[in-house]
């Protein structure tokens, strides 16, 4: 093996990737290995190709689905960023708030584990919509929401604060959660399996040279941090969340 495969979630690639070739020429710098990053084009594309790489930034639920189905291991995460969800309501409702949404249509994208996050941060509160009103994107929720066809909406945070403007004014955001579980992580698989602690040390110890930290400002984020068993086990208690 003379160079290690790098995949980005696709979400994470569509603006400005050119800060992850940036973080690719960090890693060789310091990996005893070089390491190539393959762009995808979209999600379909990443999910194709992922027998082929050797590390990948992946989503929360993605990141599942290496761990279990593909045997990759978790390496880091990085530090207080978290996938969150935005509550959305159509103009029409008044003063919106959490407990508006008792026994209220909601538009979401069911299959999304943010969808999954966002029900049992409800229910915990003792909160149930009437209905949930599947959509296929994010921004299917907030047309629904929109044309009223659901008073109530979840998206991913996320996709929210990407929105241009005048397409976040077509609703009323009323809410943000903070439940601070699901993330994404930096995972390897079992044919880079040597390279594990070298890649978790240089991740984690980024933030204690300028050009790791001029790296980490244009990711936008603080730093890496290993990720435990149980912060996993998490992410799979929610995964498994059923929706009706």
């Amino acid at each position: 093996m003379h160079k290690l495969t790098l995949m980005v979630c696709p979400h994470d690639t569509a603006k400005n990737p050119d800060r992850w070739f940036r973080f690719v020429q960090y890693l060789n710098n310091h990996l005893s290995i070089n390491v190539r990053l393959e762009i995808s084009l979209d999600f379909q594309d990443f999910r194709n190709n992922l027998d082929g790489a050797d590390i990948v930034y992946a989503n929360p639920a993605d990141t599942i689905y290496l761990l279990e189905q593909k045997q990759f291991l978790a390496v880091v995460r990085p530090i207080n960023l978290y996938d969150e969800v935005v509550f959305i309501a159509n103009h029409e409702i008044w003063n919106p708030g959490l407990d508006s949404l008792q026994m209220a249509s909601v538009a979401t994208v069911n299959s999304m584990l943010p969808t999954k996050l966002a029900l049992k941060m409800l229910k915990d509160r003792g909160i149930v919509p009437s209905q949930l009103i599947d959509r296929s994107s994010w921004l299917g929720v907030v047309n629904s929401v929109s044309k009223n066809e659901a008073s109530f909406g979840i998206i991913y945070k996320d996709t929210y604060d990407e929105l241009s403007p005048k397409t976040q004014e077509m609703v009323t955001p009323f809410a943000v959660s903070d439940e601070r579980v699901i993330f994404h992580v930096i995972n390897i698989s079992q044919n880079a399996l040597k390279y594990k602690e070298e890649l978790r040390k240089i991740l984690v110890e980024m933030n204690i040279n300028e050009a790791g930290k001029d790296v980490f400002k244009e990711l936008k984020i603080e730093g890496w941090q290993t990720v435990t068993s149980e912060e996993i086990e998490k992410i799979k208690q929610i995964q498994i969340l059923a929706i009706s």
